[in-house]
């Protein structure tokens, strides 16, 4: 993604474009490239595999899939309380983020004045500083463990942004959206990897792609919702700064789940905890009270396909 922004603002500045133009570069440049790579993925790693499960007879290969997934959900919301509330905590704090490059690009376009060229060096900012801030990730989560370092990050997060839109106004503070947007580049570079160390280690074991399909999925089914937000109150006559401001809520409100899975070992603890029957899952306390050492350290893993 860096390499695609260097080369889009480059091109645009030696063709000397505008935006039009710079957005027909972009987009003549990421069909080739997509072809190409997708193209080549197609044809030598999408290996024939034989089936891991069998249909069931009274489902189809359509429903079974929809079947499982909602018996894994129900699965999730009733017994895995850090899985549920880590879940939900992505579904706000990586909306935000997802929604980050559209609100900042409407905001620096509106307010800021901002052209093409500045916003692509803006991203730049964003890509280059993501950089150290995964390394910064990995050492905090080292450090501390990675339940913490997704709240600090969090934090972090929200400061930024609230400082952005108290001192980021007009025209004459331009110079200060490359230093936020490095802020926001460092916590995007340190979340998204502390968010997939920490689920990779409170998941049951035995279904972990279907497990990252939910993942995948928790980050993106809210991903309308803070430019609905930010659209909403641009409406209603409120300041843009507002409109940024917003973002905070949804940061806010991931930070607020998070906090919920409580004692980040316990979490993964009991992701490790199997007691005699494996599709139910007590307490951890009575986990812990089973005599028979064998059966505390088996793994535990969700219902089959039915």
């Amino acid at each position: 993604m860096l390499a695609f922004l260097i080369t889009v603002t480059s091109s645009s500045a030696l063709l000397n474009v505008q935006d039009v133009g710079q957005a027909r570069i972009s987009q003549t440049l990421a069909f080739i490239g997509c072809s190409l790579v997708f193209g080549f993925a197609w044809k030598y790693f999408f290996r024939p595999r034989p089936a891991l499960r069998q249909v069931p007879s009274h489902s189809t290969l359509l429903t079974a899939g929809f079947r499982k997934l909602s018996n894994t959900f129900a699965h999730i919301i009733q017994n895995w309380y850090a899985l549920r509330y880590f879940l939900l905590s992505v579904m706000f704090s990586e909306s935000a983020t997802a929604a980050l490059s559209t609100i900042s690009t409407t905001y620096m376009i509106h307010v800021l004045n901002m052209n093409s060229g500045q916003i692509g060096i803006v991203f730049l900012c964003v890509f280059v500083a993501g950089i150290p801030g995964s390394k910064l990730g990995g050492m905090i989560g080292l450090k501390i463990n990675p339940l913490r370092s997704a709240l600090l990050c969090l934090v972090v997060f929200i400061i930024n942004t609230s400082l952005a839109a108290m001192i980021v106004k007009g025209e004459e503070s331009q110079s200060m959206m490359y230093v936020f947007a490095s802020i926001w580049g460092i916590c995007l570079g340190w979340l998204h990897p502390t968010n997939a160390a920490l689920y990779c280690t409170i998941i049951p074991r035995g279904q972990e792609s279907e497990l990252m399909g939910l993942y995948l999925f928790s980050g993106l089914v809210c991903s309308w919702l803070p430019p609905f937000l930010f659209t909403v109150l641009n409406e209603v006559g409120l300041s843009m700064n507002w409109g940024l401001a917003s973002l905070n809520f949804f940061f806010a409100s991931g930070f607020i789940f998070l906090k919920m899975i409580g004692n980040y070992q316990d979490a993964v603890e009991f992701a490790l905890l199997r007691c005699d029957d494996p599709w139910s899952v007590p307490s951890m306390e009575d986990c812990t009270d089973n005599d028979d050492q064998d059966t505390q350290t088996k793994r535990i893993s969700l219902p089959p396909l039915t």
